[in-house]
């Protein structure tokens, strides 16, 4: 037996011996690997911080621009410095995604490892086990009365000793492996909560650098370059704007008490999608600090892209104030609730309701157009609240 208590004490030993060695020697070219890729991290982690440098500059040209007084030249100039940092935008997203996917990479390498250790830690443990049940509960007194001198017991003793003393370090290194394992995974989750991050703001920034360039264009288009057509359409927009200030604080209270004698209105507190919000999402957010124009005036509503002819519908009963044309919203139609609320419907292709005429909820008033001064087929919808506009997503139902 005391041949067996030394096999037990070389296997143990061996078995504490193998997770390290034997495991650099199997995945030694797996960490060649690895240095390829931190080496590629650091590169593009450079990358990133000279994007983002150039973007600092952009972004500095373009808060130079917006406090200049207004010109065709000077928002000219301001588009193409929006559209070279969204440019940039884009390029520092697609880099900060490669590089996530290189540090997931090594994340995984790394869990790999640190299973494949605590495979080896669980094996070696479960050898010890099996060994001390081999030996029984009577290997105690076979080593005292297997002994000659109270020396060589005492040296038994100790070994004894000595592998429980192994057997408990090496679960606690198969627990902090354990553990490791557990962060490894976490932050493996974390880059890739990250590169989804990555991934929207990318499709985002492509979006509004489609919408910059559009606005550059109809910019130009709008005032054929000229300075004098550019001012024209700065005091037109101003006037129409103006107009529907004045004309629905006159018409508000005469209306909504009509509205108020009806039977036939219901609940206009809450307002529906005057066209379905998941065709294309939502564009352009009420004072939406990446509106294109922002600089000459504030967005009043949300925009909603649809294809041209898309039918749009009243958001709740009311009467219609007016339908109109203007430089600013094109086609454009105003109808009156209760509660004091308004909705305004700009851009549209045509217009299917008369002034004066009761329109319930859901009814087409209209279709999806491009029309006034307009960056491509959307509904750009408006909420007025005694007049004043109103972020529309507090009355919207929920989609």
């Amino acid at each position: 037996m005391m041949e067996g208590a030394k096999r037990f004490l070389v296997l143990l030993l061996l078995a504490l011996m193998v997770p390290s060695g034997g495991f650099l020697m199997a995945h030694s070219g797996e960490h060649a690997d690895v240095q390829v890729l931190n080496s590629e991290i650091e590169f593009k982690r450079d990358s990133i911080d000279q994007l983002n440098r150039q973007i600092s500059a952009y972004q500095s040209k373009i808060e130079e621009k917006q406090a200049e007084a207004a010109t065709l030249e000077g928002e000219v100039d301001l588009l193409e410095n929006r559209i070279a940092k969204t440019a940039l935008d884009i390029d520092a997203a697609e880099v900060s995604i490669d590089l996530t996917n290189a540090e997931i990479s090594i994340i995984e390498d790394e869990i790999h490892e640190q299973e494949d250790l605590l495979d080896s830690q669980r094996e070696m443990i479960s050898e010890v086990l099996q060994q001390i049940q081999v030996l029984g509960d009577g290997f105690g007194l076979q080593v005292l009365f297997g002994t000659d001198s109270f020396s060589q017991l005492f040296d038994e003793l100790e070994r004894l000793e000595n592998v429980s003393t192994d057997l408990k370090g090496a679960v606690d290194q198969a627990r902090k492996t354990r553990i490791k394992l557990e962060e490894k995974h976490a932050s493996e989750q974390a880059k890739k909560d990250q590169l989804v991050a990555y991934e929207e703001s990318l499709i985002q920034s492509r979006a509004l650098l489609e919408e910059e360039q559009n606005a550059k264009t109809v910019l130009v288009d709008q005032t054929k370059s000229s300075e004098a057509e550019f001012r024209r359409l700065l005091t037109e927009v101003r006037e129409e704007q103006t107009f529907i200030n004045q004309q629905i604080v006159a018409l508000q209270a005469e209306i909504e008490g009509r509205l108020n004698a009806s039977d036939e209105v219901g609940d206009s507190s809450v307002l529906s999608w005057p066209v379905d919000p998941t065709i294309r999402g939502i564009s352009a957010y009420f004072h939406d600090p990446t509106y294109p124009f922002r600089h000459l005036f504030e967005h009043s509503g949300v925009d909603l892209p649809a294809p041209t002819g898309t039918p749009v519908v009243s958001a709740a009963p009311g009467y219609v104030a007016w339908t109109r044309q203007g430089r600013l919203y094109g086609n454009y139609i105003m109808v009156i609730h209760t509660n004091g609320l308004a909705t305004l419907y700009a851009h549209l292709n045509s217009m299917n309701v008369s002034p004066d005429q009761f329109v319930s909820r859901g009814q087409q008033i209209g279709t999806v157009g491009n029309t006034g001064f307009s960056t491509g087929p959307h509904l750009h919808f408006e909420v007025r609240k005694n007049g004043i506009p109103t972020q529309p997503l507090d009355y919207l139902m929920s989609y």
